[in-house]
């Protein structure tokens, strides 16, 4: 009797995850591909030997006869490849739906908008320092799926979340889960800003009951997940209108907890730009104190944690100009939380880059009001430079791609000035990922100073 058919759509990270642990599992393995590359020969190529592997394009019919398919994040959920697999009583599972099925610890799992990066980062330092041994993953790092050998029951998975990826799990339980916050993003994938809540929004719908959720008190679309938690929601950020969760009072961090106030760290010892980390502090501090780990465990790990690599990581500081990369800034409400960071300092704004459907007018509404230069680069640079353009705005220039942006804003840069890379779009038009484009901006501001390039940094 032949093995299970499991076809995985897409040759990328978790398509290569998905096509190993499936075969380890015993499954006949089709693995296919639009894309024809040497990039992905070689990915073929070390797959193991019974996975078959299709590139350069395929039609509907490939998932006949599959009884598991599995299509990469950039598949979408509704598209009628999947479609017809579900009509044939396949199994659709993403690599992180599988992740969900097979994971032996309980997860914690962070999505939103914007910090979920910083967050998932430091709510796994957090309870590291409980101690408990961590492991992280999902839209960040490695893929978990082929790393879940190593999970023991009492561990914990910190996992970073899409919202391309919620979509595609069945039952995405987490014993700790929050939602950061949320403004228009992938509008072009998921169309509306409805839509976009609504995947989101899975993950409060199936939190573990005997865990806890997160919920921001100032965002008033996240604060409405409220009503849908089948688990206790705690609250963070500067006004918890008495409810339990986690805030500032008197310069400290404070956990209110059945009325009483638990001091943390003053919020001066956070070693972080901006008050948006303030709130990533607020939140990973919530999942924290509800797992149970200590205060002084808490305080002491977010007295050692350094910015993740491309969230306002410092690249360079010399001669009185901070050098700052922001490359996974990809959206308006990132790119405005940078240019806020500084307090007040003056910055050489570096933006552009690959469109989600998003027009430029709120973006440009941001720089123009805490920018003294845009230097604007990529596919919607001239949309951005229009945008400012009509805003009176006439600090700005227009380049072709980001070499040239760092050369201009090494022109334009003086002692005081902070050079920001946050540039509210995606990097596709020039880069493959905005780890490859923040690894691209360091390179260049190190070859500007005449220094040794910066390591390679990883996501």
């Amino acid at each position: 009797m032949s093995s299970p058919l499991a076809v995985v759509v897409g040759l990328g990270v978790s398509g290569s995850a998905c096509a190993r642990v499936l075969d380890a599992e015993g499954w006949r393995v089709r693995v296919v591909d639009r894309a024809d590359s040497e990039k992905l020969r070689t990915t073929a190529a070390a797959l193991p030997a019974g996975v078959e592997v299709v590139l350069g394009g395929y039609d509907d019919g490939v998932v006949d006869g599959a009884v598991l398919v599995c299509p990469s994040p950039g598949v979408p959920w509704d598209a009628p490849l999947l479609d017809r697999a579900r009509a044939a009583g396949a199994a659709v599972r993403s690599e992180l739906g599988l992740v969900f099925e097979r994971c032996p610890a309980p997860i914690a799992g962070v999505t939103g908008t914007n910090g979920k990066t910083t967050t998932t980062s430091l709510l796994a330092a957090l309870l590291a320092a409980a101690p408990a041994r961590v492991h992280v993953g999902g839209n960040i790092g490695e893929t978990m799926l082929d790393r879940l050998g190593a999970v023991e029951a009492g561990d914990w998975v910190v996992l970073e979340i899409s919202s391309f990826q919620l979509e595609s799990i069945d039952n995405p339980r987490c014993r700790l889960a929050t939602v950061l916050n949320l403004s228009p993003d992938h509008l072009d994938r998921h169309r509306t800003m409805q839509e976009y809540v609504a995947a989101k929004r899975r993950i409060v719908e199936h939190a573990d009951p005997d865990g806890a959720v997160a919920l921001n008190a100032a965002d008033p679309v996240t604060l409405a997940m409220t009503a849908v938690s089948p688990a206790p929601v705690r609250l963070f950020g500067r006004d918890l209108a008495g409810a339990p969760g986690v805030t500032v009072r008197d310069g400290q961090v404070v956990s209110v907890e059945g009325g009483e106030c638990v001091a943390v760290l003053p919020v001066a010892e956070i070693p972080l730009f901006g008050e948006h980390n303030v709130t990533n502090v607020l939140a990973a501090t919530a999942l924290a104190r509800a797992a149970g780990v200590a205060p002084q465990s808490i305080a002491g790990a977010v007295r050692a944690f350094r910015p993740v690599h491309h969230r306002l990581e410092t690249v360079l500081d010399r001669d009185g100009v901070l050098w700052v990369n922001d490359s996974k800034a990809t959206n308006v409400d990132a790119a405005t939380v940078a240019l806020r960071a500084f307090g007040g300092r003056p910055i050489v704004w570096i933006g552009g880059g690959g469109s989600k459907g998003v027009g430029p007018e709120a973006l440009a509404a941001a720089v123009a009001e805490h920018a003294r230069h845009a230097v604007l680069n990529g596919a919607t640079g001239a949309a951005l430079d229009a945008a400012l353009g009509a805003l009176g705005f006439e600090a700005r220039t227009l380049v072709a791609d980001l070499p040239a942006a760092v050369a201009a804003a090494a022109a334009l840069a003086r002692p005081g000035d902070v050079v920001l890379l946050a540039p509210g779009y995606t990097s596709f038009d020039q880069f493959s990922s905005y780890e490859e484009r923040g690894a691209a901006f360091a390179a260049l501001v190190a070859d500007q100073a005449g220094e040794a390039p910066a390591p390679a940094a990883g996501g």
